[in-house]
């Protein structure tokens, strides 16, 4: 954590900050270990307020115990009954370290809080929206968290390998998601990154589609999205399959969403954009008249969020870097028949990538 703590730091001289209060879960988890039961948006386990010379962990008494045993380096502040709310605490914090000019996370704090610092500290203190500068110390992976993804990634594949043979046609899209779910905590994982996603038939139009009740039937697409959490860090996986023989449709359009990531895969290097990189998934799906049905972007990274930075995708214009972790997942999606994905994840290296997914994919 030392060396995220002095990147923070760094950024914080950046921007001639004198503290910051950390109030996105996945950001105090990143910068101090701490992870605990939160409940977004309204119930948090906890706040950092760091400076360049202290980092506290404001929590509730209930979890003191574990903020100091998670995260060792951390001075531990708990709330008393005399001053509720971590923002009350936060400006406690703040004022005992002399701060005046302080950060804030602008996209993850309440507005009710962002009040109580705002008249705990006074006039004579400034307060400075962050936007995503927190959450870009994130986008390149140090070998701690390559390590950790790795592990994600490994579970995530081998579930696939255990539930994928047993997939069956009249059983329900619930039953398929529940033996991938039940698989993750077998293989040592603390649970799924996100709910499973089993859409089959025409359910497959939906990328995000809630997997439900659905009967399996032989022929049909049945896109499968799912990922291993443990350790704080997340899995990620699609693979389209079926039961049987598949119908020509599907063959058709497999076959395009195949060559789109085969394309993505071999052209993706550091110092490209994201936009480029879209496009060169994106352009075969054209090329083959589907691009009005691939409608989501390429890829994103993968880290403590299913979804954080950078982004494979037409808007995102920045170069990619060695570390990032990046999906690819090109999709076709056709209402009324179904859809195709397929995902892998890699890093981006010095020269190209290096992708950790080990499942292997279909051929038609």
């Amino acid at each position: 954590m030392s060396e995220r703590l002095a990147r923070l730091r760094t950024m914080m001289q950046e921007h001639e900050l004198d503290a910051v209060v950390i109030t996105h879960l996945s950001n105090r988890f990143y910068l101090s270990g701490f992870l605990a039961e939160d409940h977004p948006p309204d119930e948090s386990a906890g706040h950092l307020v760091i400076n360049q010379d202290r980092a506290v962990i404001v929590t509730s008494p209930i979890e003191t115990e574990n903020a100091g045993n998670q995260a060792p380096d951390f001075e531990i502040h708990a709330m008393s009954r005399e001053t509720p709310g971590l923002a009350a605490n936060d400006a406690i914090v703040l004022q005992s370290m002399g701060a005046t000019r302080v950060g804030f996370e602008d996209s993850a704090i309440l507005y009710k809080d962002f009040k109580t610092l705002r008249k705990q500290l006074g006039e004579d203190a400034k307060l400075v929206a962050l936007g995503s500068a927190v959450d870009n110390l994130r986008k390149v992976k140090t070998a701690d968290e390559i390590e950790a993804l790795a592990l994600a990634l490994r579970i995530t594949d081998e579930a696939l390998a255990k539930v994928e043979p047993t997939i069956v046609a009249g059983e329900t899209e619930k039953a398929v998601g529940w033996r991938i779910e039940q698989a993750f905590r077998e293989l040592g994982a603390d649970g799924p990154a996100f709910p499973t996603i089993v859409a089959s038939g025409p359910n497959g139009a939906l990328p995000h589609h809630p997997t439900g009740d659905r009967i399996i039937q032989e022929g049909e697409p049945i896109v499968i999205d799912m990922g291993a959490y443990i350790g704080g860090y997340c899995g990620d996986l699609t693979r389209t399959v079926w039961v049987g023989e598949p119908e020509p449709k599907l063959r058709e359009i497999y076959q395009i969403v195949y060559r789109a990531i085969e394309a993505a895969e071999a052209g993706i290097k550091p110092g490209m954009t994201g936009k480029e990189a879209d496009a060169l998934a994106r352009d075969v799906i054209a090329d083959a008249g589907y691009g009005d049905q691939f409608i989501h972007s390429l890829g994103h990274g993968l880290g403590v969020r299913v979804h954080e930075g950078p982004s494979l995708s037409p808007r995102y214009n920045q170069p990619l870097e060695p570390g990032n972790v990046v999906t690819i997942e090109p999709g076709i999606y056709i209402p009324g028949w179904g859809g195709v994905r397929i995902e892998d994840v890699a890093t981006i290296t010095a020269d190209g990538i290096d992708v950790f997914t080990t499942s292997p994919k279909r051929t038609v």
